[in-house]
């Protein structure tokens, strides 16, 4: 059974939802699903923790970088 015969013989049991991932998928969507933007948080983050670093090596007395 090829992979195309195999997706039509579950699909009929497929929730709205799962359809909609599995066509996302397959079309290179690159939508933010319901977990959120994970690279934006991550940039986020990543920003406040330099942020954080630099005022506390300041506060310290040392040169910034």
């Amino acid at each position: 059974m090829t992979a195309k015969e195999h997706l039509l013989e579950r699909a009929p049991d497929w929730s709205e939802e799962q359809a909609l991932r599995a066509l996302r998928a397959v079309e290179g969507d690159d939508s933010v699903d319901e977990w959120g933007d994970l690279a934006a948080v991550h940039d986020t983050s990543t920003a406040e923790t330099m942020r954080r670093l630099a005022a506390e090596e300041q506060a310290a007395g040392q040169k910034p970088w």
